[in-house]
């Protein structure tokens, strides 16, 4: 996934109940053509949803974050001295000092640290 699908991944992830097409493409201050093109990408992944609706009388399109993240990097165990920031305590404490308001399941910053850890491995 390129860097304009993560941040179009992330803007949708933190609209709580999705946010308008309209909306992406003016945060991102890209044109339509490119934004279609980008949640199509999203949408083929499995990783939003895109829902019609009329909003103010015009029709427009949500875009929400389907809460799946798949992964399709093979499966390795990387050396256990990674994870000595995590434990707290003795328990696994995955995102201890973030502050993102996310659940780690749908987190993309810890799916993207766990793939970074099994690609060094």
């Amino acid at each position: 996934m390129g860097e304009i699908e993560e941040r179009v991944l992330e803007l949708v992830r933190r609209a709580r109940g999705g946010i308008l097409q309209s909306q992406l493409w003016k945060e991102l201050g890209i044109n339509s053509r490119q934004g279609v093109r980008i949640v199509r990408t999203l949408l083929d992944e499995g990783l939003v949803e895109r829902e019609s609706i009329v909003a103010a009388g015009v029709r427009a399109c949500r875009i929400r974050f389907t809460g799946v993240i798949e992964e399709h990097v093979p499966l390795t165990v990387p050396d256990s001295s990674k994870y000595e920031l995590l434990i707290a305590g003795g328990v696994f404490v995955p995102c201890v000092g973030c502050i993102d308001e996310c659940k780690p399941p749908i987190c993309i910053r810890l799916n993207k640290w766990i793939r970074g850890l099994g690609a060094e491995s």
